[in-house]
Order: structure tokens, then sequence, then C-alpha cells
């Protein structure tokens, strides 16, 4: 009971923290994405839209699953052995990374002709892979934060980063007028900053004792053998999210994205305000449920080979009767949020006009529809979280792969036809099947554990 109510206490104390500091964030992303429309173009803002994807796609693919296999494995290691992997994980990535960067930079001007159509320039795509680069280090440490608890850190972290990008876009969009290059060197001095404190806390905190680079080294066929599955399991997720864009770049206009972009940012926000204060309070203290349940039944069971059977036996049935909870949960709180979300729209809808530029107003049209497929892939968290527990990686891939593919052809169909209208229901639906998909094997799973 009393380690009961400390899980609680912890969940509760975690995800108020998130949540301030994610209104915080939020909050100075509203101040500023009204300045930045208010300078940039729908279609400039498109092209925005597109360069951040870009540093998306590259960041996803060259991290070749290792932040993903942390995730997978951290709880399942004591304390030195979590460091251990952190410096494995770090150190193959620089290693294996930092020459594809060099050959990506050097390789700018192809990338400006066949991913920008030239419509590109050297320094913006040079600053964009320093970015892309240097941001998995910044989020592993993130990470590494959420993990061990360290929420009030990791909220006072991020938004000095926030307040950092925020400060200096306006130094650059106003005083330097550099466009869209502004946001990009902003994001890159933000994550160098970040960068810096990491180092501070990874030297205070003893994890360069615990580094072997031969080790390391001699391990990292084992790491990118078990982190690469997850590769084209971020990228699906990629396309699910934001492929959309590319579609309707291709088949429609930049003013289109720009649009569509204003419209999904308000999804971006129900993302930041609300899922991911939860999720990161909410799923370290799943996976310690699930870890806890398991090592107390074993511990239980003894020496004894039927005891232990019995008692892995309790510990999975426990750990079912926990995720039968898990997802009631699920459906209570996306029921409520859909709710909600339809109510706040209503009432808030003279002040959103009141934030947007006129030449935005259309984006209106789409956001109720697009927070409907936030809030289904919002329940796909609840619903996976035993199945990483279980470490099924290679169907969370499929899980991504099948909704992923819908999507891009379901736009390719709709969008020269209906355009933003057709591109807004080809997501929401993918996300509907992602969700269906995610529960339903979840059901699977746990009927051969009984």
């Amino acid at each position: 009971m009393h380690l009961r109510n400390t899980f609680k206490s912890k969940l509760i104390k975690n995800f108020f923290i998130y949540a301030f500091g994610a209104i915080l964030l939020k909050g100075i992303s509203v101040i500023i994405a009204p300045i930045i429309m208010r300078i940039l173009s729908p279609a400039d803002y498109g092209f925005l839209a597109l360069v951040t994807n870009f540093i998306d796609i590259v960041f996803t693919i060259a991290g070749l699953g290792l932040r993903q296999l942390l995730t997978i494995e951290y709880f399942h290691y004591d304390i030195i052995d979590r460091k251990k992997l952190v410096n494995d994980i770090v150190f193959i990535y620089s290693v294996l990374m930092f020459p594809v960067f060099l050959i990506l930079i050097l390789g700018r001007d192809f990338i400006n002709n066949f991913i920008f159509s030239s419509q590109a320039y050297s320094s913006l795509i040079i600053f964009c892979l320093l970015v892309a680069f240097l941001k998995f280090f910044s989020e592993i440490f993130y990470q590494i934060l959420q993990y061990s608890g360290e929420s009030f850190k990791l909220v006072s972290i991020q938004i000095v980063a926030a307040l950092i990008i925020f400060s200096l876009n306006l130094s650059f969009l106003y005083f330097l007028d550099w466009g869209v290059f502004s946001v990009i060197a902003a994001q890159f001095v933000s994550v160098a900053c970040v960068i810096l404190v990491a180092i501070f806390f990874y030297i205070r905190d003893s994890y360069h004792v615990k580094l072997d680079l031969s080790c390391s080294l001699s391990k990292s066929w084992w790491y990118i053998k078990r982190g690469f599955p997850f590769v084209p399991r971020v990228l699906f997720a990629w396309i699910l999210a934001v492929g959309d864009r590319w579609v309707l770049a291709k088949y429609g206009t930049m003013t289109d994205v720009g649009i569509y972009s204003v419209a999904d940012m308000f999804g971006q926000l129900f993302q930041v305000v609300f899922v991911l204060p939860f999720t990161y309070a909410y799923i370290p203290y799943m996976m310690e449920k699930f870890a806890d349940s398991m090592k107390i039944s074993t511990q239980a069971g003894g020496l004894a080979s039927v005891g232990c059977m019995e008692s892995e036996q309790e510990g999975k049935c426990k750990n079912l009767a926990i995720d039968r909870k898990n997802l009631i949960i699920m459906v209570s709180v996306m029921l409520a949020l859909i709710f909600l979300v339809s109510i706040g729209l209503v009432i808030f809808r003279p002040l959103i006009c009141i934030i947007l530029p006129t030449q935005y107003y259309e984006a209106l049209n789409y956001i109720w529809g697009l927070l409907i497929g936030y809030i289904f892939l919002f329940g796909t968290y609840f619903a996976s979280i035993f199945l990483q527990f279980q470490k099924r990686v290679y169907f969370l891939l499929f899980a991504l792969l099948v909704p992923a593919v819908f999507n891009v052809f379901l736009n390719i169909l709709l969008v020269p036809k209906f355009g933003i209208s057709g591109c807004v229901f080809a997501t929401v639906i993918s996300y509907i099947l992602y969700f269906l998909i995610t529960v339903g094997y979840n059901f699977y799973v746990k009927k051969g554990l009984r």
C-alpha cells in the first residue's frame, strides 16, 4: 500500500510539473507564432514547415533507433548498467554519424536540388544538418532526466531553451531580417546550450567513470542490430505525422502547406500542453509498475523452480490487471478530451481569430478534425505501454507501417481533388487506424499470456 501511494504521489507531482512546464513552453510558442506569421507569408510559413520536417527526418534516420532502444532497455537495468548503456549509445552514435553528417554537409547542393527543389540556400542546409546532428544529444539528456523522475530539472532546462529560441527568433527576424533562417539559427543555439548543460551533469553524476570506449565499440553491432528496427518505426511515425505536408506541397501550393501547418499547430499545442506531460509522467510510472510487479513476484517465488514459475505467472497476472485498468483510463480520458475539445473550440474561437492574422483564417476550418486525430493518437500511447514492456518491437514497427502507407496513399488520392480538406480527412482516418491496430494487438498479446 505504501509503495502504491508513493507511485501515485510521484505520478501526480510529475504530471503537474510537466503540465505547468508545457503550458509555459507552449505559451512562449503561442506568443512567437503570430509574430512569425505576421512576418512570413503563408508560402514562407509552409516552406519553414518543410525545412523543420527535413530536420526531423534526418534526425530520425541518423539516430539509428538508439534513443528508442534506450526507452526499451532502460528500466531493465540497475543504476550502474544504465550509465554504461547511456555511454555506449552516445559513443556509438558519435563515431558512426559524425562522418555521415560531414558528407551530407559537403553534398548540400544535391540536397537543395533533390529535397527543396533549389528553394533553399547553402547556409540554411548546413544549419539544418547541424541541428539534426546535435539534437540527438539533447534528446538523450531529456530522456535520462525523464526516466530518472527529474521532472523539475527537465522542465526548467526546457523552459530556458525555449526562452533562448524566443529571444533569438525576435532578434534575427526583426533586426537581421533573416526570414526562415532565423528560426533554424535560433534552434541551433538553443540545442548547443542544452548540450553544454548535459555535459555538466554528465561529469557531475560520474557517467564518465563508466566510460569504456573499446567495450562500447565492441558492442556497436549489438546496439545497431537491436536499434535498427526502430528506425523504420520512427520514420513511419514521421510519415504518419507530417508526410501529408509533402503530398500537399506536391499537389497543392506552399500556401496550402502554410494554412495546414497553422491548423496542425493547434494539434501540436494539444500535444505539448496535455499529451506530453501526461505521457512523460504516466509512461515511466506504468513501466515501473510492470517491472516492480515482476520483481516482487520473482522474489516471492524463492529459488525453487516450480515456485519461480508460479511466481512469474503471478507477476504476469498482476500486469494484466494493471493494463486492464490502464485501458479503462484510456477510454475515459479520450471521451473526456473529445467533449472538451469540441466545447473549447466553440468558446475560444473569437480568441483564435484575434491571434491569427487574417490570411490564415482558413485554418479554422480544419482544427477540430485534426484535434480528433490527435486524441486517437494519444490513445495509442496507453495501449502501447504494455507492448513496450513486453518488447514487441516488430509489432510496433508494423503498427506504424500500415497507417503511414495508408495515409500517403489516401492523401495522394484525395488532395488533388479536395485540397486541404482531403489532407485532413486522410490524416484523421490514419490515426484512427493506428489506434485500432494497437489496441487489437494489445488484447491479442494479453490473451496469449493468460
